[in-house]
C-alpha cells in the first residue's frame, strides 16, 4: 500500500518519522516539503492508496470533504494524534482497507485503534471487506448495504438472495491502450469495453491501464483512468520495443512514424504482466486500439 503521512507539527513529524519506520510511507511535513495543507490535500487525493493525518480529526474531515467521490474508489484515511495514543480509521474502512492499516500501525506504535464501522464493532464480517482482500469489484455497489445490514441482523446471506445480487468481479485483466491524438474519454471506454465484450467479459475485470510515454499527456486517456479509478502506466519506446523483440510483435509502420515504436497497446500490456497470456490480441477499434492480458 503506497501510503503519505501528513504531519503539521515539528512532534507530528517525529511520530510520521516512527510510523514510515516501521510499516513504510511517504512523509509530508508543514515547512518541509508544504506549505498549505488544503492545496497538499487537492494535490495527493487519490494518488496514494492511503492517507494519514497526524492532527485532530476535524481537520483532516475539512481537508478531505471536497475530494471523497466513492467507498468503492476513495483512499484509506487515518487520523492520529501528535501523541500516538490512537489511530482512527476514518475513511475507506473496508475497501481502501483503512481498518486493516488502523491495526498495523497502531501495534507498531502501541497505540489504541480506533474503529467505529458496524461490523466490525459486531464481531462480523463485511462483503466489501472481503472483495477487497480476493481483490474483487462488488457490483452493483448498492447491495452492499442490503447485504451487510443482513449480517448485522443475522440473517442468512446466500450466494444469491432473492432480487438482491452481489457480484464479486475479480480484477485481473490488463488493458493496453493506443490511440490517435485527441480521442475522447467517452471513445476510448467504450473501445476497451467492446473488446471486453469480445471476450465475454465485463469492463469492470480491467484492474490496469497501460500505454505509451508519447501518450502521458493524453487528455481522454488520464480522463477514463480518473474515472474508472485505475492506475495508468506509461512506457518508453525503449521499454516498448524491447517486448516487440521478445514477443515478435506485430508493427505498424504508422505508429512507428508517430511515436518512433510499432506496437502500443501489445508491448504496453506485457510490460506490465511477465509471461503473461493474451486474452485478446491488438484489436482495433476506429482510432483506438486494444489488447487485454489476463494477470496471473
Amino acid at each position: 500500500m503506497r501510503t503519505a503521512i501528513i504531519s503539521l507539527t515539528t512532534k507530528g513529524t517525529q511520530l510520521a518519522e516512527k510510523i514510515a519506520e516501521k510499516v513504510g510511507g511517504q512523509i509530508f511535513a508543514k515547512g518541509r516539503n508544504f506549505t498549505k495543507l488544503a492545496d497538499l490535500v487537492a494535490e495527493i487525493f487519490g494518488k496514494f492508496d492511503g492517507m494519514i493525518f497526524i492532527c485532530a480529526a476535524g481537520i483532516a474531515v475539512r481537508m478531505i470533504a471536497s475530494h471523497i467521490t466513492s467507498k468503492l474508489s476513495d483512499p484509506a484515511v487515518l487520523v492520529i494524534d501528535e501523541r500516538g495514543q490512537n489511530v482512527i480509521s476514518l475513511l475507506s474502512g473496508h475497501v481502501g482497507r483503512a481498518n486493516e492499516l488502523t491495526v498495523e500501525i497502531a501495534k507498531a506504535i502501541n497505540a489504541n485503534p480506533v474503529i467505529t464501522t458496524a461490523t466490525d464493532v459486531a464481531g462480523q464480517f463485511s462483503v466489501d471487506a472481503v472483495a477487497s482482500k480476493l481483490g474483487l469489484v462488488p457490483e452493483p455497489k448498492e447491495a452492499i448495504k442490503v447485504i451487510n445490514t443482513a449480517i448485522l441482523r443475522g440473517e442468512d446471506v446466500y450466494v444469491q438472495a432473492g432480487d438482491v445480487r452481489l457480484n464479486l468481479i475479480p480484477q485481473n485483466l490488463v488493458a493496453g491502450v493506443g490511440c490517435r491524438r485527441g480521442t475522447s474519454s467517452l471513445k476510448i471506454f467504450e473501445a476497451i469495453q467492446r473488446a471486453c465484450a469480445m471476450i465475454h467479459q465485463p469492463i469492470e475485470r480491467v484492474k490496469l491501464l497501460a500505454s505509451a510515454d508519447a501518450k502521458k499527456d493524453e487528455t481522454g486517456l488520464l480522463s477514463l483512468a480518473e474515472v474508472m479509478g485505475l492506475e495508468i502506466k506509461f512506457f518508453s519506446a525503449a521499454e516498448l520495443q524491447k517486448k516487440i523483440d521478445e514477443y515478435k510483435l506485430g508493427e505498424s509502420k504508422f505508429v512507428t512514424r508517430s511515436i518512433g515504436v510499432g506496437n502500443v497497446c501489445e508491448a504496453a500490456a506485457l510490460c506490465c504482466v511477465e509471461n503473461a497470456r493474451f486474452a485478446l490480441p491488438k484489436t482495433s477499434f476506429k482510432g483506438v486500439t486494444v489488447a487485454l492480458l489476463w494477470e496471473k
